[in-house]
């Protein structure tokens, strides 16, 4: 009797169970088909219209920072002069400096009257009614009457102290073909403004119209250039404004012949009887092989299959038994993948909830990213301080050297400015080419690190494998990772900001006296033990309750400020310059002499009263003339701690209030070791 190896059975077995399965995706294929295609387009749609509107609402972000800084660093001085060359000089230079934030900036006065006003040049498509707008379509706009055709402003007003409206800054870009070549959308996008279409990616949607566009959110069936599309809109301002048209066309449904439809009808029938047939002879062996598979499946990876029924089932039986086997040996290579993993995150853990060191802190982060993912290298980026561009704080195999990064230039330039992740290379055609001056790898992955709304810094993770990319499983785990890192990266630099503050007088950003006296008592004890100069000041503002009782508190601290700000110029590097208290300011020389203290205090008081202060407040007040009285003490010669020298220098400052003002006074010295103003040491003898 010959006997049917089991090859051929499943052979036969199979045209049983995958024609009648064939026979319903024929018909069903022809139903399905366009809506599935429909769905592909409407999830690109979708997912291109959330990233073009992020990315549009960050370079509008960036615009109105651009006008928030104007306002708030120049707009003040240039609107209360009314001088519309300063305020053209400023604009021009704001807009034409390097950056990449806006290509319009205003100024206007209270008014509605342009004092300046800069542009960068729109392209809009030829022909299209966008141009640079006259000053009165920009006075109406800053105005708040009417809109400007293909223009995005953000517009800030400038106000007085006592709330009363000096003008508006305004900054924008345009809705042209630029900042269409800057969004990312895989399919058909343009710029249309009132069914004007004044920028697209497709020439002969340029030379149209687009009406009756679908509302932002909305997906519709459009005719574009004669062509029908998927589309949506996003509104680049108001919701009557500029919108991104979005289209996607998606690929014809198939058209099966009819005559194959017609020959799988036999086929069914035929597969139908055959499996009948031959169902008692396939069931009862691949029964048995699928018992042991469950047990297997549940746990039992002790569990095996004795090779019977022929040739087949043997190779059968011992695929299984091996598949356990390697199951048992992958399963112990799991837990100790997850002993590590959980050893990584429980290092991480405790450094993120007990380190205030930030090197530290940064430094795991990057290695236990490295190693939750199996990469090779990593690195953290942070701003430099004008967050013009990108440092490497903290590098793991990516060498010893590694030049700055403009922002915006290569893959983590491109994170830092627009705050998306990325993967590379599947991302690759939404970014920018990776820069020279970063670390080259076959795979990368790019998130942002965000705390109180703004990018902190960039995590750059890099795979070396070429056969191992990056997942998108991967990029959420990294993404969520950086969440909780950020955090804490957030938390030590607010403690180093907690501890500034600390030690720092509020209103003149002078040391505080707490802190004077820690570095005092240093001073004095290395003073002491290598005998070493050491001298001390005390600085007294002359007639100060007159400037506060006559001009007010707000007036006198603004004194305050201009006359620290000008002890703190005149002054070294290692001295330590603090305020005592009220009007009075101390001031530790370590290695100065009595001598050379003295000639310090003269350049000190020659500082504060070498010009009139002048005073930005609501009321008229005219410049103040200020002068100070210095007292100068040196250790040991008039004290051997700090409280001595304190009261010794205290004693010299009353003295020279005493002898005139606007002088300096020495402890315990004669009259010839006494400055003052011009002539002081005359005045000091009186």
């Amino acid at each position: 009797m010959l006997v049917m190896g089991l090859r051929a059975r499943l052979a036969l077995f199979f045209i049983a169970i995958t024609v009648i399965p064939l026979a319903v995706a024929v018909i069903v294929l022809q139903l399905q088909l366009s809506e599935r295609l429909d769905n592909v387009a409407q999830r690109e749609l979708i997912a291109s219209a959330a990233a073009s509107r992020t990315a549009a609402d960050a370079f509008r972000a960036r615009a109105a920072d651009l006008a928030t800084d104007v306002a708030e660093t120049n707009a003040a001085r240039v609107l209360t002069s009314g001088d519309a060359a300063a305020a053209e000089r400023v604009v021009t230079r704001r807009l034409r400096a390097p950056n990449d934030r806006a290509q319009i900036l205003v100024m206007a006065d209270s008014d509605g009257r342009i004092l300046g006003s800069h542009f960068a040049a729109p392209r809009f498509a030829d022909g299209r009614s966008g141009t640079v707008p006259s000053d009165e379509e920009l006075a109406a706009a800053l105005k708040g009457g009417e809109d400007i055709t293909g223009a995005l402003l953000e517009v800030r007003e400038v106000m007085r102290p006592s709330r009363r409206r000096l003008g508006w800054v305004a900054a924008g870009i345009w809705a042209d073909q630029g900042l269409l070549e800057r969004l990312p959308y895989p399919g058909g996008g343009a710029v249309v403004v009132d069914g004007e279409v004044l920028a697209a990616s497709d020439p002969a949607v340029a030379e149209g119209s687009a009406d009756d566009l679908p509302a932002p959110g909305e997906i519709a069936q459009l005719r574009l250039a004669g062509t029908s599309v998927k589309a949506t809109t996003v509104a680049l301002g108001d919701e009557d404004g500029a919108r991104l048209l979005l289209w996607h066309t998606a690929a014809p449904p198939l058209r099966l012949p009819g005559a194959l439809l017609g020959l799988l009808v036999p086929a069914v029938l035929l597969a139908a009887a055959v499996g009948w047939v031959l169902a008692s002879g396939v069931v009862a062996p691949v029964e048995r092989a699928a018992r042991v598979a469950r047990s297997v499946a549940a746990g039992d990876l002790d569990q095996t299959l004795e090779p019977s029924g022929g040739r087949e089932l043997g190779a059968l039986a011992g695929a299984l038994n091996t598949m356990s086997a390697e199951l048992r040996e992958r399963l112990a290579q799991l837990e100790a993948s997850r002993d590590q993993l959980r050893q990584s995150l429980s290092r991480l853990g405790q450094t993120l909830s007990s380190s205030l060191d930030l090197d530290r802190t940064l430094a795991v982060v990057v290695e236990t990213a490295i190693e939750t993912l199996s990469a090779n290298r990593g690195l953290l980026w942070l701003f430099t301080p004008e967050r013009d561009a990108l440092y490497v704080k903290v590098g793991r195999g990516v060498g010893q050297t590694v030049a700055r990064l403009p922002v915006g230039s290569g893959l983590a330039g491109h994170v830092a400015r627009v705050g998306v992740a990325f993967r590379i290379p599947a991302d690759g055609d939404s970014v920018p080419f990776p820069s020279d001056d970063e670390p080259s790898a076959p795979h990368k992955l790019a998130v942002p690190m965000v705390g109180r709304g703004r990018v902190l810094g960039v995590l750059t993770i890099l795979g070396d494998d070429p056969e191992r990319p990056f997942s998108q499983d991967d990029l959420d785990t990294l993404r969520s990772f950086a969440a909780q890192a950020s955090v804490a990266m957030e938390n030590v630099m607010l403690h180093r900001e907690a501890q500034r503050l600390s030690v720092t007088d509020p209103l003149t950003v002078l040391w505080n006296f707490r802190y004077f006296q820690l570095q005092a008592d240093r001073e004095m004890e290395s003073a002491a033990r290598f005998e070493r100069p050491l001298s001390l000041l005390i600085i007294d503002l002359d007639h100060f309750k007159t400037v506060n009782d006559r001009f007010g508190h707000q007036v006198g601290d603004d004194v305050l400020v201009e006359v620290a700000r000008r002890i703190q110029a005149a002054t070294r590097v290692p001295d330590v310059v603090a305020r005592y208290g009220g009007e009075e300011f101390v001031v530790l020389l370590p290695g100065t002499g009595l001598a050379g203290a003295v000639s310090t205090s003269e350049r000190i008081r020659a500082a504060v009263s070498a010009s009139k202060v002048t005073i930005t407040t609501a009321r008229d007040v005219a410049p103040l003339s200020v002068t100070c009285s210095i007292g100068v003490a040196e250790h040991p010669r008039h004290g051997t701690t700090v409280a001595g020298l304190l009261r010794s220098a205290d004693a010299a400052m009353y003295l020279a209030k005493t002898q005139g003002r606007d002088r300096v006074v020495g402890a315990g010295i004669d009259d010839s070791s006494v400055g003052g103003p011009v002539g002081g040491g005359e005045a000091a003898r009186r």
